[in-house]
């Protein structure tokens, strides 16, 4: 498993990445740990690769209190998963609830997994991280 996570702590993330499946080899998946609770969130949905690709990009929308994963085959040509992810599982406040006091703050970057254990190794091109304007709200 090789992407892009958001990243609390080892109980607190969750994970855009390419794996490989029975049903449709190459996917792309979706996965949340919330309080040490592991979820896959697209299962049988999992985004199937096409053969011909070669690289596959993921990124992360990040607005206040809920961010999203998106997925393109080009670089220029966008999908979204379509899953809200609550941000506020990544707070200090939420992993005090349950596990102490913590200050680490949320983390964007890359991951790679090998639960297979026969050393496969991901390479990744480029990590670009970008803050985007607030929208404005023109209500009134």
């Amino acid at each position: 498993m090789a992407g892009l996570t958001n990243f609390y702590n080892d109980k607190h993330w969750s994970f855009i990445f390419v794996t490989w499946n029975e049903l449709n080899g190459q996917v792309i998946e979706v996965a949340e740990n919330n309080r040490g609770i592991y979820r896959s969130i697209l299962k049988e949905d999992a985004v199937k690769i096409p053969d011909n690709i070669e690289y596959v990009w993921f990124r992360t929308e990040v607005c206040k209190e809920t961010y999203t994963y998106h997925y393109s085959f080009d670089g220029e040509h966008w999908f979204e998963i379509p899953v809200e992810f609550d941000a506020a599982i990544l707070s200090d406040d939420y992993v005090a609830e349950t596990h102490g006091v913590f200050f680490t703050g949320a983390f964007v970057g890359l991951a790679a997994v090998d639960y297979a254990g026969y050393d496969t190794f991901a390479e990744f091109d480029y990590f670009n991280y970008q803050e985007l304007e607030e929208p404005t709200d023109n209500t009134n």
